[in-house]
């Protein structure tokens, strides 16, 4: 999916948060909406204007509860104008929200505020906005910085209002400070501190920045309706409570060469012919577990990143939330997790992200310094893999390869202590730089070999760390024209030879033997045309993929699972010819006019049309062949499942509206995640 290609950075690994620390010292390009506590300071005043009283609100519409201790002073709007071209834009002016506690704040407490935005008509900026909270702790003041920022976009400006005479439209913001949080200590600027070390003294303020992501809105801002709460106490104008409890009902389980299902139902293992005549036990054996599974009505339910990315709440000790949104609503991994090429060279997943994240679990950290960063990432990725293969999770690999004709020499490498691929750079966000016939030149005696020779090279050193097999998805969705191996720049010859090398460079001179490897094509109208001409044949395959997202959920889906379904069913039949496993290597929701800041916003965070999208994508794959389904990833600017803000005194579950479809899903018996084929997994090794 071309329109993801970059979008996971998190908030915690941009630069910009950092700059945080110097507020006290300079002023930063950032805007600061502030709610003063008395008359207008008058180096501001000329470019602010008072906002009306609460009670205008509340005629408007707008609820004005306010549960802080201190009464609320007049709400200010501020004009602005962000920089379209700028990753995290900062403006100039700050300002502080006397919003205050009278006592200690636990840990979940939210923030909550309406961002009104000055408009006539809806607004249609492209962008985001990006909302970050401070805390102000005791009487010292110490900023305590929330670990994810709210996002918002020209979407989620919903709510038409008319103040003094001045039209405005209003979207809702909620910052949750759990987990970790970023602090000053001792005067040096620190991240990822446990909340409960920190906040210890009632709040006796607020700062709130609006900083913008590629956002080319320009005109006035205003908060209003500032709140410190907590999830029973508070509405964000998005969560809902579920109503759907959590059963684990799915069982499965492997005995000899027959994979037992509920109500006797009994598969056997297939044959199966790999690509790798050589694959290993647990390639081999992954394989004829799916296998069965197709040629069941189960299907494992897949999740990209989903180990350690998420939109929800930060996990901490005493919300009981993980690092998972998948583990938060159904408490188990999803059960296929799978990663990018991005992840490899420190681009999504990292050491040290690894070291950071999972250590706090036991896990043994990883010594960057003694091996270098580029194979310290490929060292914390396989960490990774195997922390989930252990919990009864399936591993996939796709790749958003860098243009190699970009590829650079990294400066400092270190030829005594790091691997021959750590020479060069592969961390440049070019999958859609269509520039060049780089197919072609990376071929042997092309011009890039040695740069994709090296990048192989890398994949291998991450597969001979895994503890099991590994679905190797390469040159997905060369069927379309946005990435570099796809349509515009490729022929299919030069497709098929690529594919080809790849698996044999991997295979017979690498010598890597758990891989299965994946040919998968986007759901392009005539989509089977390319689907032949591309394949490379039987001895490189060993799973057919499919991939097609919703555009827009609109108000009926029928018609797109009625496509989908027949979509379905022609790559299946081609699938069976071939005697390959079918999967559903990718789908989801996504946008007609992503942001450009987004690139991708996945599902709407409120007001999805299809309240059943989860149980009808498991209708539509279950009785077709289909041994997984992969959904793409979560993080803090999109999601492609609901998520979990908090977990209520009663048990249910507080976040996206889909909470409760996404349930019935899991639920469903046919629906395989980790917790049902834990011991199948630990036993493939």
């Amino acid at each position: 999916m071309d329109k993801r290609v970059g979008a996971m950075e998190s908030f915690k690994e941009k630069d910009a948060v950092v700059k945080l620390k110097n507020f006290r010292r300079k002023s930063e390009r950032g805007v600061w909406l502030v709610l003063l506590a008395g008359v207008l300071s008058s180096c501001v005043a000329a470019a602010i204007s008072v906002n009306v009283r609460a009670s205008a609100l509340t005629e408007a519409g707008i609820s004005t509860k306010n549960i802080s201790a201190a009464p609320q002073s007049a709400h200010m709007s501020l004009p602005v104008t962000f920089n379209p071209e700028s990753k995290w834009d900062w403006t100039e002016d700050n300002f502080d929200l006397d919003v205050t506690t009278d006592e200690v704040p636990r840990e979940g407490i939210m923030f909550t505020a309406d961002l009104l935005i000055q408009a006539s008509e809806k607004p249609q900026f492209h962008g985001r906005m990006n909302v970050v909270a401070i805390l102000l702790i005791g009487q010292e003041q110490q900023w305590v910085q929330c670990a994810v920022p709210a996002q918002i976009r020209a979407t989620n400006f919903v709510q038409s209002v008319t103040l003094e005479g001045t039209e405005w439209y209003c979207g809702k913001i909620a910052v949750t400070f759990s987990g970790t949080v970023n602090t000053n200590i001792n005067g040096i600027w620190t991240e990822g501190i446990p909340y409960q070390q920190v906040v210890n003294q009632p709040v006796t303020g607020v700062k709130v920045c609006v900083t913008g992501t590629q956002c080319d809105y320009t005109g006035t801002l205003r908060i209003e309706n500032s709140k410190l709460g907590y999830t029973a106490d508070m509405d964000d104008g998005v969560s809902v409570n579920t109503t759907v409890p959590r059963h684990d009902l799915t069982e499965i389980f492997m005995k000899g060469n027959v994979l037992a299902l509920e109500g006797g139902t009994r598969k056997a293992l297939p044959q199966v012919t790999l690509a790798d005549s050589n694959a290993s036990s647990v390639a081999l054996s992954t394989a004829r577990y799916l296998a069965a599974l197709g040629k069941s009505d189960h299907v494992v339910f897949g999740h990209q990143n989903s180990a350690w990315s998420k939109t929800g709440a930060v996990a901490s000790p005493t919300n009981g939330l993980t690092n998972s949104d998948i583990e938060d609503i159904t408490g188990s991994p999803a059960g296929m997790v799978g990663f990018d090429g991005l992840s490899l060279v420190g681009k999504e997943f990292s050491s040290a992200l690894w070291n950071s994240n999972f250590t706090r679990q036991g896990m043994k950290g990883i010594d960057t310094g003694a091996m270098g960063d580029s194979a310290a990432n490929v060292k914390a990725l396989a960490a990774l893999s195997n922390y989930c293969l252990d919990r009864g999770a399936l591993i996939t690999l796709s790749c958003h390869m860098p243009n190699f004709s970009k590829v650079r020499m990294r400066t400092g490498y270190q030829r005594e202590k790091e691997p021959p691929y750590a020479r060069y750079d592969f961390t440049s966000s070019t999958a859609r730089d269509k520039t060049g016939s780089t197919m072609q030149d990376i071929l042997p005696g092309g011009s890039y070999n040695a740069q994709y020779t090296a990048y192989l090279d890398m994949v291998a050193d991450y597969a001979s760390q895994v503890k099991g097999a590994i679905l190797f998805r390469p040159f997905h969705e060369g069927n379309g024209a946005w990435f570099w191996w796809g349509t515009e720049t490729c022929d299919a010859e030069t497709y098929q030879k690529v594919f080809r090398y790849t698996v044999e460079y991997l295979r017979d001179q690498k010598q890597v033997h758990n891989l299965l490897y994946v040919y998968s094509l986007a759901g392009n109208p005539g989509f089977m045309t390319e689907t032949i001409k591309r394949y490379p044949g039987d001895a490189y395959v060993d799973v057919i993929g499919y991939e097609n997202y919703q555009t827009d959920m609109g108000t009926d889906s029928a018609k797109w699972f009625a496509d989908f379904s027949a979509g379905l069913a022609e790559i299946g039949k081609f699938a069976t010819q071939r005697g390959k496993l079918l999967a559903v290597t990718e789908a989801g929701v996504n946008t007609s006019t992503p942001d450009i800041g987004d690139v991708v916003t996945g599902l709407p965070r409120k007001g999805c049309s299809d309240q059943q999208w989860f149980e009808k994508l498991l209708d539509t794959v279950s009785d077709s062949g289909v041994c997984y389904v992969l959904v793409w990833m979560n993080g803090s600017e999109m999601f492609h499942t609901p998520f979990v803000q908090a977990v209520n005194g009663d048990g249910s579950l507080y976040g996206h509206e889909l909470l409760d479809d996404f349930l019935r899903f899991y639920n469903d018996r046919r629906s395989v995640f980790a917790n049902n084929q834990t011991e199948i997994v630990r036993g493939f090794k």
